[in-house]
């Protein structure tokens, strides 16, 4: 059986995910420009709102820390990866679900399992998530279909899209680990096209108009037999999906797929915060 690459050891699968505004470089743990991005999707019964933020892995040297908060009407999730910097592999992810249910499930990413840890909340209603009771610990198998991919998570496609729409490369593939499931998405450019934006741009008021954008497609598929039903999502879309990058900017400007019980969806930028350094 063959494991995926892990933390340094991450030579002959690695994947950029390059900064906004320059193109592809050999320096690939630059952070980009952008610090924190604000999606929204509206639909006649609730809207969905997601908040992205990047930074550095701190006492963790060329690793990044990637945090995502997505909300709908009363159910939310907050995850969080640890990222490698050079190649969007994961190190280890958590992800705390809050709604008619509650739990958080953990993830470290060793060179032979996975372990996935589940807690649940106590009789303390005001115990930190991390406290909670633990209800389960399992060692997941990487499939071995996975092969050398690099293995991440469906939130870091928006970092691995954004410097793959900055190569000269026609496709390139990564796996996406769900709680029990692998995927292999599968990047290629599409047709570039012009899309009218309205988003804040901290410090910098609103940005509005037409703007020309680098369309990136990615196609979902399982990897290896399925463990569990059908989970793959990013943002709330399922299915193949489109990523629209300003060509000008590199900010990732809307996606586009499908949304259980909406259909065809869209999901506009509507903030972007930039890092001090770049400004």
């Amino acid at each position: 059986m063959r494991y995926p690459c892990h933390q340094l050891l991450c030579i002959g699968a690695l994947l950029a995910l390059g900064a906004v505004t320059s193109p592809a470089r050999a320096d690939n743990t630059e952070l980009p420009a952008w610090q924190t991005l604000e999606f929204e999707q509206r639909a006649l019964w609730a809207t969905a709102k997601s908040r992205i933020e990047l930074v550095a892995a701190p006492q963790h040297p060329g690793q990044w820390l990637l945090s995502a908060n997505s909300s709908v009407v009363s159910n939310s999730e907050e995850v969080q990866l640890r990222l490698l910097a050079e190649s969007g592999q994961l190190v280890s992810r958590s992800r705390l679900s809050r709604g008619k249910n509650q739990r958080l499930k953990t993830y470290d990413y060793h060179p032979q399992y996975i372990l996935r840890e589940r807690r649940a909340p106590g009789t303390d209603p005001q115990q930190a998530a991390a406290l909670w009771p633990l209800q389960s610990s399992k060692e997941v198998a990487y499939p071995d279909a996975l092969g050398a991919k690099v293995l991440t998570d469906a939130y870091a496609l928006l970092l691995i899209a954004q410097r793959f729409s900055e190569t000269q490369t026609n496709s390139r593939q990564v796996a996406v680990h769900t709680d029990l499931n692998f995927y292999q998405v599968t990047l290629s450019l599409g047709q570039d096209t012009a899309i009218e934006v309205n988003y804040q741009l901290a410090g910098n008021g609103q940005v509005e108009g037409t703007r020309n954008a680098r369309v990136i497609k990615l196609k979902v598929a399982a990897l290896g037999q399925a463990r569990d039903k059908a989970d793959f999502r990013l943002l709330g879309l399922n299915g193949d999906i489109e990523l629209l990058f300003d060509i000008e900017s590199g900010l990732l400007l809307q996606l586009r797929g499908t949304a259980p019980r909406i259909g065809s969806s869209r999901i506009s930028l509507k903030s972007a915060t930039l890092r001090e350094s770049t400004r």
